[in-house]
């Protein structure tokens, strides 16, 4: 999922550089796609939702994973990269796309045997309620597992991002706490206090490091760098003119180029995986 929360111009042209980039984000995002399949396995059931699935990559994989006659739905907030993930989807029979916002949105009775997501859930207004619903949702003892991200200091890439942004734009670091975003999610203590006040049960919360990687030139990655993540959004803050953000540019191409391993750009990165129970 992609989101900006309280800023609807940016959001945009976060989602459409999203959509552009599609395949080298998910490649990126490969080690936490195969980390949260590696912990849900071949899940038994017939109905599995894919909460703020972005460009459908991962509601189109757990498709590929059930059993027959089971069905997934990706749901998201966002109609680009919905319509973008509908296009994607077009020949599986299994698969389909929900435009909604999954704290609101009304699943009707026949419920999920499972639900799952890849950083897709640390953008409701009101967590709570948007996980009391999807708990609502979902049948009795089905499976909640989702990434999220840990700490900044924890991960390599979002370290680098944001003290260069920071250096270049002269603003302090305003640690957001548990404030709508990608970071909201970071404090473990935080996320099972959602949960438990939400109705799961059998809280697990595992922090992992990956090594997030993808087939790029170092040109590519600085670019993405300046358009998704923590260093576009503190430019956007920030007011950054084009002085500013062609020096950032300068030094995230730098670091790109020093996190270079022959075709790929990698960085490593620190995620929470969390599992619990309806």
């Amino acid at each position: 999922m992609v989101n900006d929360a309280g800023n609807t111009s940016n959001a945009s042209l976060v989602r459409q550089s999203w959509i552009k980039n599609d395949g080298i984000m998910d490649e990126k995002l490969k080690p936490v796609s195969d980390i949260l399949f590696k912990s849900i396995g071949i899940p038994e059931g017939r109905k599995f939702l894919d909460i703020g699935c972005g460009a459908g990559s991962t509601t189109i994989r757990l498709g590929g994973l059930v059993s027959s006659g089971a069905s997934v739905t990706g749901i998201d907030i966002s109609e680009p990269m919905v319509s973008f993930a509908k296009e994607k989807a077009k020949a599986i029979e299994n698969v389909d796309f929900v435009l909604a916002n999954a704290q609101t949105y009304k699943f009707g009775p026949d419920k999920f045997d499972g639900a799952m997501s890849r950083m897709g859930v640390m953008f409701f207004a009101d967590p709570v309620q948007a996980f009391s619903n999807i708990h609502s949702a979902l049948n009795r003892g089905a499976f909640l597992t989702f990434a999220c991200w840990a700490p900044v200091e924890e991960g390599e890439l979002t370290d680098l991002l944001l003290r260069t942004a920071l250096k270049h734009t002269g603003k302090p670091h305003n640690d957001p706490g548990t404030a709508v975003g990608p970071d909201a999610f970071n404090d473990k203590e935080h996320v099972k206090s959602i949960l438990s006040s939400s109705g799961f049960s059998n809280l697990s919360i595992e922090t992992l490091k990956i090594h997030s990687r993808a087939r790029m030139s170092p040109e590519e990655d600085a670019s993405i760098n300046m358009e998704i993540g923590c260093a576009q959004r503190i430019m956007v803050d920030a007011e950054a003119d084009d002085d500013t953000r062609g020096r950032i540019y300068e030094e995230l191409l730098t670091i790109s180029k020093e996190h270079q391993d022959g075709d790929y750009v990698g960085y490593d990165r620190s995620i929470h995986v969390v599992s619990a129970i309806a």
